[in-house]
């Protein structure tokens, strides 16, 4: 997964296409799914521009999607997902990232890399969803982070946009970056930089930095900051 923010459309579809490119070719995966190398179960965006807000989830795999994406225009903040399931049977459009959720105050979309242990949850529901459940209950993502954090089974990878009811007030895109494997490729595999775009920054899974994702143009790459909450588009 990836999340950007910036003013160059460019940058977006060049994430995009080294997504497409790491998702269908990914040996790191194996470390937590052992045989497998694609993340073949669904994928989804929620872009957030002056043109205008594009949330788009499907069950086909990014590497096999042929969607177009949308124009862009101004300040540009975005959220990309490429979904492996641990439970196969859970996949499809509904399964998708990044979920969305709203209150009186905001809509949340929420995008989660790793896994949570939830007593209880419904056969046709997915950990993620519940994880945003207790952010909207708490009205934001801070609050609810020491819960969501007592329940991490693997990672907490987090990429969180909010766009507020409230006119003038500007989106914010947010990440967290919290795993609890020691194993190295565990660890490999769940770990996350922020680099630079030429048109801004960005926020990338392991998984982007990989020769098969082909992503040149993202440069001063360094280590997400770890078990901290981080405004991606201050």
């Amino acid at each position: 997964m990836f999340g950007y923010s910036g003013t160059r459309e460019a940058d977006v579809h060049e994430l995009h296409a080294a997504l497409q490119r790491a998702c269908a070719d990914d040996p790191s995966l194996s470390a937590i799914a052992p045989g497998c190398s694609a993340h073949c179960h669904g994928w989804g965006y929620v872009i957030h521009a002056a043109n205008g807000l594009f949330h788009y989830r499907t069950g086909c795999s990014i590497y096999e999607d042929e969607i177009v994406l949308p124009k862009l225009k101004g300040p540009i903040r975005a959220v990309f997902h490429g979904r492996y399931a641990s439970k196969p049977e859970l996949a499809g459009p509904i399964f998708a990232h990044p979920f969305v959720a709203s209150d009186d105050t905001q809509t949340i979309y929420f995008a989660h890399n790793g896994g949570v242990q939830v007593p209880g949850l419904p056969e046709r529901k997915v950990d993620s969803e519940w994880a945003l459940e207790q952010v909207i209950a708490r009205g934001s993502l801070a609050p609810a982070l020491p819960v969501l954090k007592e329940h991490t089974l693997s990672a907490l990878n987090l990429l969180v946009l909010t766009v507020s009811r409230q006119p003038g007030t500007p989106a914010a895109l947010n990440y967290f970056h919290y795993f609890k494997p020691k194993e190295p490729g565990k660890v490999k595999y769940y770990s996350m930089f922020e680099g630079t775009m030429p048109g801004g920054r960005a926020l990338v899974s392991s998984t982007l930095t990989l020769p098969a994702a082909g992503l040149d143009s993202l440069t001063n790459l360094k280590p997400a900051v770890f078990d901290k909450l981080i405004r991606l588009d201050s």
